[in-house]
């Protein structure tokens, strides 16, 4: 999940990163940046915003997942639901609890 009260997509140029605090007024469809001349429609340019900062190319504040405050892919809680659900299973282990075991933990074979 991206910090967007902090990053401001909708108000940041993609191109230089410059913040447009005019961008905020949701009539205006279409920006142009005073600071660097690119010119976007608004949903476009929000959707550019993202993509730089989750591939760590957003010019301007530094604005990466990390420097935002955004967990990163790697993080120890991520993983498939396979991996998930088997952690569940080895914490509820753990705390002696057998009785939050899932069915197919005692399968016959």
């Amino acid at each position: 999940m991206f910090p967007t009260q902090t990053l401001k997509p909708s108000q940041r140029c993609p191109k230089c990163g410059a913040v447009h605090k005019e961008w905020a007024d949701l009539s205006n469809r279409y920006h142009v940046c005073s600071a660097c001349g690119f010119e976007v429609p608004r949903d476009r340019g929000s959707v550019m915003v993202m993509y730089n900062v989750a591939t760590h190319r957003q010019p301007g504040l530094g604005t990466g997942l990390v420097s935002l405050g955004c967990f990163s892919s790697t993080s120890k809680s991520c993983g498939s639901m396979k991996h998930l659900g088997q952690r569940k299973r080895l914490k509820s282990c753990r705390q002696g609890d057998g009785a939050s075991e899932t069915p197919s933990a005692y399968a016959v074979g």
